[in-house]
């Protein structure tokens, strides 16, 4: 069966990646000077790098829209796909999952529509995503694929740390406190963070100075990680590709790694998370 793959573009897959692989994408939305733009198609990443320091007002984000996601699969109906297979994160994280389930009963009676909460968001997500083009390509129904991602979504596990807390503030994520403020200044406080299964992006403090937190990290994955588990790595960055090659030695230390994959934030997710970010996200390795 010819199978369309759609997934979110927060999810973080390269977009060689999703090419390659012909997966279609709905686009989360920034807004900026009252204007929507979609994230990967719209901005160039680059030029909102530099622009993040001084955008005023902050940039805001929204969901893609029912219609989005209804013209990708008309789309994938024209092209000749028998069937679509949405991975999206959950309705509880995102509403974005609902702008996918309202286009999918549009085209009911044309196509049959499969949407899978994942429950994991950005690079978590991608990670998923991943393992599922590999069991697609393998000939896998799709009842299987979802199946196997089950087993492996509750071992996929995201976690990072950001420059400074000014992304999360200026988003809101945490109210802006002048103690806060002054503390994370002179403690060189970096806040951490960790994707959690049917929650989203969740707090998990901070550390004292980047390396500090990279070694929080490195503690938090070898609690999460199984000893008899082979593991693929995802590294992710906003504009933060220095300490890669040293966090993939101290990941080696701690877990199994089959592959290592180089990705990069999408802006949605780095306009929370802010320049200089990094995520690490172990999935288990599926040959």
């Amino acid at each position: 069966m010819k199978i369309k793959l759609v997934t979110d573009s927060h999810a973080c897959l390269p977009m060689e990646f999703m090419k390659k692989e012909k997966i279609s994408f709905l686009e989360s939305l920034l807004i900026i000077d009252e204007k929507d733009y979609k994230e990967l198609t719209e901005i160039d990443r680059d030029d909102f790098i530099k622009k993040i320091p001084v955008f005023d007002p902050y940039p805001k984000t929204s969901i893609a829209s029912p219609q989005h996601a209804l013209d990708i699969f008309e789309q994938a109906i024209k092209e000749g796909y028998e069937a679509i297979f949405y991975i999206g994160v959950s309705p509880t994280i995102s509403n974005q999952y609902n702008s996918a389930k309202v286009a999918a009963k549009k085209v009911e009676k044309k196509i049959k529509v499969t949407l899978y909460e994942c429950g994991l968001s950005t690079a978590s997500q991608g990670a998923i995503v991943h393992n599922a083009v590999k069991l697609l390509n393998k000939g896998k129904s799709v009842s299987e694929v979802i199946k196997e991602l089950d087993k492996t979504k509750k071992f996929t596990h995201t976690l990072g740390a950001s420059q400074s807390f000014d992304a999360l503030f200026k988003t809101g994520k945490i109210q802006k406190k002048m103690s806060l403020s002054v503390m994370s200044s002179v403690m060189r406080l970096k806040p951490m963070f960790e994707v959690i299964l049917d929650e989203g992006v969740q707090s998990r403090g901070a550390g004292m100075g980047f390396n500090g937190a990279l070694k929080k990290i490195y503690q938090r994955i070898e609690e999460l990680a199984k000893d008899d588990t082979e593991y693929d790595l995802f590294l992710s960055d906003a504009n933060n590709t220095k300490h890669f090659k040293k966090i993939e030695k101290e990941i080696g230390k701690i877990v199994q790694i089959k592959d290592v994959h180089y990705w990069q934030i999408a802006p949605v997710v780095m306009n929370s998370l802010g320049l200089e970010s990094v995520q690490i996200t172990i999935s288990p390795h599926i040959n």
